[in-house]
């Protein structure tokens, strides 16, 4: 092989390695999120050197992968606590293979789009696509939302309207739109001839991305927004309790008891309080059997403290014996917390949801107890009198349902309870709290996560950060807030965007079909 030739192949090998290490950049725990903009410019003139074909989907395979080795590296720590660490290296090794397989795919696709020749065709094609991906990834009992290229936009707070306009799939549809532009528009300004998209009409992409960005930034701020007309006062607990000893049924009690002083340490701290909010399962199973007062407890400390306890537990169904992660709530007066309760719907894979979990303890020759959980089904948010509440648990924030549904059904405010100590200090906190912004941009409500170890934050309808506790520290907090919200064009239609896009990808397939051929596709 000639030299020059060689070099050149050198080179179009590490574009692939160069878009992984910018999404990375992107996430965190670096959180160079403007890195996100230009991510997948590297591949895109990988994918214009190879050509559609077996090239183009290795290159978006390896670039998908070792991205997603790193961001998923966290899983590792909460496989760890259960079993040996050479099953969490498995964990994390399959669910970046399964994640790069839709990389690769895109690039291949790219690679097509590319002989079309039309820049707005191809840009069109690319971004709806890349939703299409994301969507899909996102789907059924084993989908996930991790490493979705617009969540590497959370900290930059005055993008967060295009959410409310067109959902989360807007952004990362305007964020491929930008780069194919971009891509198409470099080789002129290096007076280069023979790219693929070089011509008069490259400018066209451009104008989309321009007047889509302008209409999702400025037409969010005409819809009103409503609020009380008195602050809400709700107490955040945080009790810092580690993953050990969650998982140790000996100290089941205690840590059911130190969310119990943590209240009434709140309720002498910050006085009348509107409602107090614990994590995800602290009222465990081991709890409500071998301690039977719990109820009691739970009534007796509602009327201490005069306010409504909201707190996360595992609760069992004695009908059927169905056991699920559910949100459950103590008012003031009331004997029993069982009345208003909210089901984890969408759990875990391989955790909470695991069908063959006898065969893998045989296999392992354990006895860890998976895929015990039963999926809920959709529930009216919590009814307060002055305000309601909604609630939904752990990993359902990574989605946009079942969020929607509870605003749809009047829920003033979000809460998120979770226990996040799986993944001890890792870059995985921060991946799971950087979700929330999103989901109260899209919806116009506020939504506040409150987590065992943390993050506990709270966002405002805009998505803005208006509270936080510091994490790894046993907290109470007080948040304060009259509730502002407003409606959203994503509140109203749903997942509009994702269905514009399957519209585009099949307008964009059929006008090609007349396109011309690229020209010096090398």
């Amino acid at each position: 092989m000639p030299k020059h030739k060689h070099k050149k192949l050198i080179a179009v090998v590490f574009l692939p390695l160069l878009s992984a290490l910018l999404l990375i950049l992107s996430f965190p725990a670096f959180n160079k999120g403007y890195l996100a903009w230009f991510s997948l410019l590297p591949l895109f003139f990988y994918c214009r050197e190879t050509g559609p074909g077996r090239r183009a989907f290795t290159g978006g395979m390896l670039a998908g992968f070792i991205f997603f080795l790193y961001l998923y590296s966290y899983m590792a720590h909460a496989v760890n606590f259960l079993f040996p660490p050479y099953l969490g290296l498995l964990v994390v090794v399959l669910s970046s293979f399964v994640s790069s397989l839709y990389f690769a795919g895109f690039a291949l696709a790219f690679a097509f789009f590319l002989k079309w020749g039309r820049p707005l065709l191809t840009a069109l094609a690319a971004s709806s696509l890349w939703v299409l991906l994301e969507y899909l990834r996102s789907a059924g009992l084993l989908g996930h939302s991790g490493g979705f290229l617009g969540y590497s936009q959370a900290d930059y707070f005055m993008l967060l309207p295009l959410v409310s306009l067109y959902g989360y799939w807007g952004l990362p549809f305007l964020m491929v739109l930008f780069q194919v532009a971009l891509f198409s528009v470099l080789p002129l300004l290096w007076r280069k001839t023979g790219s693929p998209l070089t011509g008069r009409k490259t400018a066209l992409p451009f104008l989309l991305f321009a007047s889509m960005l302008v209409a999702g930034l400025w037409l969010p701020s005409l819809f009103p927004v409503q609020e009380k007309e008195e602050n809400l006062r709700i107490a955040l607990l945080q009790g810092n309790i580690s993953q050990e000893d969650v998982l140790n049924p000996t100290m089941a009690s205690a840590n059911f008891q130190k969310y119990i002083a943590l209240t009434k340490e709140a309720g002498e701290r910050y006085g009348a309080l509107d409602l107090i909010v614990w994590p995800e399962t602290v009222l465990s199973q081991n709890v409500a059997r071998t301690r039977a007062k719990a109820p009691g407890e739970l009534a007796a400390l509602a009327v201490q403290t005069g306010a409504p306890i909201l707190f996360g537990a595992m609760f069992e169904d004695l009908a059927t014996g169905d056991v699920f992660n559910s949100i459950l709530l103590q008012r003031p007066g009331f004997p029993s917390f069982d009345e208003q309760r909210y089901d984890k719907q969408r759990l875990v894979p391989f955790a909470e949801y695991f069908p063959l979990h006898n065969l893998l303890n045989k296999i392992l020759k354990s006895d860890v107890s998976l895929g015990t959980y039963t999926p809920g089904r959709a529930a009216a948010p919590f009814s307060l009198g002055n305000f309601n509440p909604g609630g939904i648990v752990c990993f359902e924030s990574y989605f946009p349902r079942p969020a929607l549904e509870k605003a749809r059904q009047g829920a003033e405010h979000l809460f998120v309870l979770t226990n996040d100590a799986w993944f001890l200090q890792s870059h995985g906190l921060e991946q799971h709290i950087r979700v929330a912004p999103f989901r109260a941009a899209e919806l116009g409500i506020g939504v506040t996560q409150v987590a065992n170890t943390g993050l506990t934050r709270s966002y405002d309808y805009r998505g803005k950060e208006v509270y936080a506790l510091p994490s790894h520290r046993e907290e109470t907090g007080l948040l304060e807030t009259v509730m502002p919200q407003r409606r959203t064009l994503y509140r109203l239609w749903g997942d509009y965007f994702v269905l514009l896009c399957a519209a585009a990808l099949a307008f964009c397939l059929f006008k090609s079909r007349g396109g011309r051929s690229a020209v010096g596709n090398s």
